[in-house]
């Protein structure tokens, strides 16, 4: 049959709602071989927690010949099945607790090169934002760096578009199958983003643009992005969720600081003021990851004089916990210290964000961080 073992049952686990890579790994404790899961059958699938639904899904899917239509037409299309056990699966994804299960990727690369940006925000977006978003993509490109984002209308957009305009490569994410184009209007920039980048999308051909679907992929986004900005995002906005995720993966998280009167502002706004790095600066965004002392520039004396009051406050409890666990471990990554802290990725991230401020910790590479000299 098309496919390989591996394939086939991730492709019928996939096509059921809301299962990840933690459902395939309940199987492989088993210590069965892959095609042991489809011969099993529903009896089988119901030791591994999965629902009377979906049973009869993955059921209904075999009876039909789903499966071998489904890999028949990626192959028609030039669509890729990348599944989660593949050496071509992208590392920092398996980084996430509900990794994909498999990626559909269409287009001409199948790994994003150099560092990995994410960058998201609102549809309804200023010209400000979209201005900001495009030469984000522009320098991202210029800087040998990939663009990830949603492929929506707005700061997504604009990002794929700067990327694509700086010769870079970027990939859109979609909340669709990698055969749609979603929103229509961007059929021209998905044709510009598979020549130069690609499509990733976990859900089958031709699935629509289900509300539920868009959240979910946003993790994605988050997993693939060795750091995550947003650029305008209201109160309810799926790029708040992004720089959630990208914060529980330990991922630097940074946002655009944008007018306390604009609502398209207010969720990006108060990303600041829990913590995200604020891009006051394309060079010093680009140029180096950490905040320190060095690298700031000349302010004025009463800037000076709050500077220094800021540096000279009470650290607090969580600060005290992450300096002791730097000053005997050396670097850490988030998640390393929220373990060894026995606090959220979040409270970690503010803490260190604080601290970073202050000039008393640096990042030292991709999500990690170092007591300063």
């Amino acid at each position: 049959m098309p496919g390989d073992e591996l394939t086939r049952p991730l492709l019928l686990l996939n096509n059921c709602q809301y299962y990840d890579i933690r459902a395939w790994e309940r199987f492989e404790d088993t210590g069965l071989e892959a095609g042991a899961f489809i011969d099993g059958g529903p009896s089988f699938w119901e030791t591994l927690g999965i629902n009377e639904r979906n049973r009869a899904r993955m059921s209904a899917d075999l009876r039909s010949g789903w499966l071998e239509r489904e890999i028949d037409a990626c192959a028609k299309l030039g669509v890729k099945l990348i599944t989660c056990r593949d050496p071509l699966y992208p590392p920092p994804l398996l980084e996430l607790k509900d990794a994909p299960l498999l990626l559909y990727v269409r287009g001409a690369i199948l790994t994003l090169p150099g560092t990995v940006v994410g960058i998201v925000g609102t549809r309804r977006c200023s010209a400000y934002g979209l201005k900001v978003a495009r030469e984000m993509g522009g320098l991202a490109a210029s800087n040998g760096w990939s663009v990830v984002s949603g492929g929506a209308k707005g700061i997504d957009g604009a990002a794929h578009t700067g990327c694509l305009d700086g010769g870079g490569v970027t990939a859109a994410v979609l909340g669709t199958g990698a055969d749609v184009v979603f929103p229509p209007e961007h059929r021209k920039l998905f044709g510009a983003i598979m020549e130069a980048g690609a499509l990733y999308s976990e859900y089958g051909l031709g699935c629509g643009g289900n509300g539920w679907r868009f959240p979910r992929r946003n993790r994605i986004i988050a997993g693939l992005s060795s750091r995550t900005v947003v650029i305008e995002a209201p109160r309810r906005s799926g790029a708040l969720i992004t720089a959630r995720h990208a914060a529980e993966a330990g991922r630097d998280v940074w946002a655009v600081p944008g007018r306390i009167d604009d609502e398209r502002c207010w969720g990006s706004n108060c990303l600041i003021f829990d913590g995200a790095m604020p891009v006051v600066d394309y060079e010093f965004f680009f140029g180096t990851a950490p905040l320190s002392k060095d690298a700031l520039p000349d302010i004025s004396e009463a800037g000076a004089a709050m500077a220094a009051k800021n540096r000279a406050r009470e650290t607090s409890e969580s600060e005290k916990i992450l300096v002791a666990l730097l000053t005997n471990h050396g670097d850490r990554t988030i998640d390393n210290l929220a373990g060894e802290a026995k606090m959220s990725a979040a409270e970690v991230f503010k803490a260190i964000s604080m601290l970073s401020l202050r000039g008393v910790v640096f990042s030292s590479g991709s999500g990690r961080y170092s007591l300063a000299d």
